[in-house]
């Protein structure tokens, strides 16, 4: 085999293998639940 053809096999192991590093890595997390919690605003005392 040639130089050229083990380093391109080389390099596309890698950007495989880095795309499913971060695909694994950045799962998605529920969320927490303070986004749907509504609370009224604290009254002013002289607006």
């Amino acid at each position: 085999m040639s130089k050229s053809l083990i380093l391109r096999i080389i390099v596309a192991i890698a950007i495989i293998g880095g795309g499913i590093f971060v695909i694994m890595k950045d799962e998605p997390r529920p969320p927490t639940g303070d986004i749907n919690s509504i609370q009224p605003l604290p009254e002013q005392d002289n607006p």
